[in-house]
């Protein structure tokens, strides 16, 4: 299992849970915009990994004149930081700790 299908089946769980949110931290709207946002997180994550896969096929190393290498292992290390809050999920791999 990746980090992305990791994160995405733990935003699922999330997002089908939020109904019961509590006022305390929000409520239902709080916890739905939560998981939007992360899943954007995912999604630019996806984008650049895709960018860099190209960029290897042309031999620039680069697209778009930026440095997308960068930006991946940013990407990178945000989605580490997602998954980490899920430690102690079984499939939660420790590998993917920052």
């Amino acid at each position: 299992m990746t980090i992305v299908e990791f994160l995405d089946a733990r935003l699922y769980e999330d997002e089908r849970a939020a109904h019961a949110a509590s006022r305390a931290t929000g409520g239902p709207q709080r916890a739905r915009a939560d998981v939007a946002a992360k899943r954007r997180i995912l999604q630019s994550y996806t984008e650049t990994y895709r960018a860099c896969v190209a960029a290897m096929g042309d031999g620039s190393g680069q697209a778009d004149g930026s440095d997308t290498w960068a930006a991946l292992h940013a990407w990178r290390q945000a989605l580490e930081h997602l998954a980490a809050i899920y430690d102690t999920h079984p499939d939660y791999d420790p590998s993917w700790q920052s």
